[in-house]
């Protein structure tokens, strides 16, 4: 659009990136929202700032702003990257290129990491493939008396995580590590609680996936040909690094839960629990560490 016919209002430019986004196949009701927040943060104001600034005149140069972001939400790049933040667990986040979405599924993960923490006095909890820190600074941040270590393979991730941290005020309790998994830990590292939401998505799947997820790092993703990699690799690796009676806890695909209380069950964890989200289906896996005369020596 030329500058001759932009919109002269925050009004008329929602207008406008609602009827772009519908002919590029988003669905009217979503557009709404999302044209508010693009505006909302091209114009630098607050939601009710927002509103009460819709009939006013727009700036040339948020106009340009919120255009190039409608347009590039339009090619379908994730509405989070182009806001910068995403909330979780009531707390804000921001989110990246670098970073996977934090998404509901996984506060069902937190909320039962909670259940576990809040018996202890001073929960220590490790968080694999932490990408933004949605997880591990969300437990820091709600267990006050907690100590909180958090593993990724990405660097870019983890700086994203590191700026979260010191924005909730969690910087002091929670430590960063970057390696694979378990790799970089330093010795002797033990924890009453282990959690994860690690790529659990198949190769297969992979190809079905929503162009906007897609553009999310398949690092964060695809969990090998199966989708259970991950999760063979953290269950077996696990013994060594939680105290007797711990617990590990991670997020599954809806349809993985068989397969991962299997490989548990293979892996010296019992009393397993499936936890369902809000929409009914599998997402947690709940499992505690079997009192052995072999792990009460290692710990």
């Amino acid at each position: 659009m030329d500058n001759k016919n932009r919109p002269q209002t925050g009004r008329k430019a929602l207008q406008w990136a609602a009827s772009f986004l519908i002919e590029q196949g988003f669905a009217p009701e979503q557009v709404q929202n999302e044209g508010r927040q693009l505006l909302a943060k091209a114009w630098h104001k607050e939601k009710l700032e927002l509103l009460l600034a819709l009939n006013e005149e727009l700036p040339e140069e948020v106009w340009c702003k919120f255009q190039e972001d409608v347009e590039r939400r339009g090619n379908y790049e994730p509405l989070q990257y182009l806001v910068g933040s995403q909330e979780f667990m009531d707390l804000s986040f921001k989110v990246t290129p670098d970073v996977l979405i934090p998404r509901w599924d996984t506060e069902i993960l937190v909320e039962e990491a909670l259940k576990v923490g809040r018996k202890l006095d001073e929960p220590r909890i490790l968080d694999l493939c932490t990408g933004s820190g949605a997880a591990a600074l969300s437990l820091a941040y709600y267990l006050p008396g907690s100590k909180v270590h958090a593993v990724d393979i990405s660097a870019p991730a983890l700086a994203v995580a590191q700026e979260n941290a010191a924005n909730l005020g969690v910087g002091d309790k929670v430590k960063f590590y970057q390696g694979d998994l378990f790799v970089p830990l330093p010795p002797p590292a033990k924890y009453h609680l282990i959690v994860s939401n690690p790529p659990y998505i198949s190769r297969e799947e992979y190809q079905e996936l929503p162009i906007d997820v897609k553009k999310e790092p398949v690092l964060a993703l695809l969990g090998g040909e199966d989708g259970l990699d991950f999760y063979r690799r953290i269950v077996q690796e696990a013994e060594n690094y939680l105290l007797p009676g711990g617990f590990l806890l991670l997020e599954i695909g809806y349809r993985q839960a068989p397969d991962v209380k299997e490989i548990l069950q293979q892996n010296n964890f019992h009393r397993l629990e499936v936890v369902q989200d809000w929409g009914g289906r599998d997402r947690v896996v709940r499992g505690e560490l079997c009192y052995t005369n072999n792990n009460l020596r290692k710990g």
